[in-house]
């Protein structure tokens, strides 16, 4: 049986122009792996991932990584969850634009 992932982080980015903005919720499994750095750094990383590319949710995880063209997002997702333990989830994101 699967652990229910009701554990994780909301994160935000603003961009330097002051025009894009995104909120990320990034679900795992416990509150021990949810305050890793290394979990806050995947959140930072999904988030620059939206604003660039602007996504919908059932593109993301096919996207290539914009750091990394050899990796999707769902690559670079499978390795956190590999280092930290748990399973990790995208639950949600929004992308605001003026």
């Amino acid at each position: 049986m699967e652990k229910a992932l009701n554990q994780g982080v909301v994160e935000s980015y603003i961009h330097s122009n002051r025009k894009v903005g995104v909120l990320l919720e990034l679900r795992c499994e416990t509150d021990f792996v949810a305050r890793t750095d290394e979990f806050k750094t995947l959140a930072h990383e999904l988030c620059l991932q939206v604003a660039a590319l602007n996504p919908k949710k059932s593109e993301l995880m096919g996207q290539p990584w914009i750091k990394d063209a050899a990796k999707t997002i769902k690559d670079l997702i499978t390795e956190y969850a590999e280092k930290l333990g748990e399973n990790i989830v995208v639950k949600r994101f929004i992308r605001y634009e003026l």
